[in-house]
C-alpha cells in the first residue's frame, strides 16, 4: 500500500444515514445501509467505463469479485460496481479494459485507489476494513508508476468526481471541499450518471463573511470530468431553497450570481458559521438548487 498526492480536503465524508429536518430540498442517505450478503466484506470494486462510438462500455474485473446488478449498483449510486469476495491481504485483482487513446495506445491499469485520511491511497491486496469502502481502477494511457510520484500541482492535483472550491476571503486561499451523492425523492433531478436522480451533499464546513463557492460536477452533459456548474444555457441558473415551514431560507445566508462563472457568496454582514450544503441539478445542469442547513 502506498499513499500519494496528499489533498486539502478537509471536507471529506464517510458516507452516513444522519436524519435531516428539511423539505425535499435534502433526502437522507442510505447508501451506508446497502450491504450484500454474499460475503461478509465491505469493499467494492469500480472498474470504470467509457464511451466508444457514442456507447457506454464497461471495463470488468475478471475474478476475485462479483458483479453487481443494475438496481444494487443504483442503490449504492455507484456504476459498474463489483463486489469483492477475497480476504484481507490477498492480492487484489487486475481488472480488464478494452479502451484505447487516440492513437490507438491501449489503456494500463496502474492501480487500485481510494481516499482516506484525505489522502489518495493505492491498494495492491484488500484491506482488512470493517467499513464500506470503494476501490476505484486507475487507468492510464501513458503509464506513470506511482513508486515515482509527481508533487502535485494545478495540472496534477488530483480532483474528485463532485466537488466545490472555497475561496477564503480572509487569507485568499482556497480549500476543496468533496460533495458526496446522495438519494433524492424529487424525480426529474439529474441523475448525474447513476441510476436514480441524485443530489450532492457536504457535512459540516465553516463558511467566514465573504467567502465564495464555486461548484464542479460530472455527469452533465459530454464532459468526462468535473466541471464549473450549472452549466450555460439558462437566464435564472441558481435556486436558493428553503424548507418546508419557511423557518430557513438559503438565501439570507448567500447571493447567487447569474453570470457566465456561477459563484455562491456568504453574505459579509454575517458571522463566522458552520453550514451543510445540499445541491441538485435540472434541464441538463443548466439550472441548480441550493440548500444551507445551518448548525444550531
Amino acid at each position: 500500500m502506498k499513499k500519494i498526492l496528499a489533498l486539502a480536503l478537509t471536507g471529506l465524508l464517510v458516507i452516513s444515514g444522519a436524519g435531516m429536518s428539511v423539505s425535499a430540498s435534502a433526502s437522507v442517505d442510505n447508501t451506508a445501509d446497502v450491504q450484500p450478503q454474499a460475503t461478509a466484506n465491505n469493499v467494492y470494486l469500480v472498474p470504470g467505463v467509457y464511451i466508444s462510438d457514442g456507447e457506454k462500455v464497461e471495463n470488468s474485473v475478471p475474478q476475485g469479485a462479483t458483479k453487481l446488478s443494475g438496481d444494487e449498483c443504483a442503490a449504492i449510486f455507484t456504476e459498474n460496481a463489483y463486489l469483492c469476495t477475497l480476504s484481507a491481504g490477498e492480492a487484489l485483482p487486475v481488472p480488464v479494459s478494452t479502451r484505447q487513446d487516440v492513437n490507438g495506445n491501449a489503456y494500463a491499469f496502474n492501480g487500485w485507489w481510494t481516499i482516506v485520511d484525505a489522502t489518495v491511497t493505492y491498494f495492491d491486496k484488500m484491506p482488512d476494513t470493517a467499513e464500506i469502502t470503494f476501490l476505484y481502477a486507475d487507468w492510464r494511457a501513458d503509464l506513470s508508476q506511482r513508486k515515482d510520484p509527481v508533487e502535485p500541482g494545478d495540472s496534477t492535483t488530483l480532483k474528485p468526481a463532485h466537488y466545490m472550491s472555497v475561496y477564503r476571503a480572509a487569507t485568499q486561499e482556497t480549500e476543496i471541499l468533496t460533495l458526496r451523492v446522495s438519494g433524492t425523492d424529487i424525480p426529474d433531478a439529474e441523475t448525474l450518471g447513476y441510476g436514480a436522480p441524485v443530489q450532492l451533499y457536504n457535512g459540516w464546513f465553516e463558511l467566514n463573511p465573504g467567502d465564495t463557492i464555486t461548484v464542479y460536477a460530472s455527469g452533465l452533459g459530454d464532459s468526462s470530468g468535473a466541471q464549473l456548474v450549472p452549466v450555460a444555457g439558462s437566464s435564472n441558473p441558481i435556486t436558493l431553497e428553503s424548507n418546508g415551514d419557511g423557518s430557513n431560507n438559503t438565501a439570507s445566508f448567500i447571493t447567487a450570481s447569474t453570470t457566465e462563472n456561477p459563484v455562491l457568496t456568504y453574505r459579509k454582514a454575517l458571522k463566522k458559521r458552520s453550514f451543510r450544503i445540499y445541491i441538485k441539478f435540472f434541464s441538463k445542469g443548466t439550472k441548480m438548487s441550493v440548500y444551507m442547513e445551518p448548525m444550531n
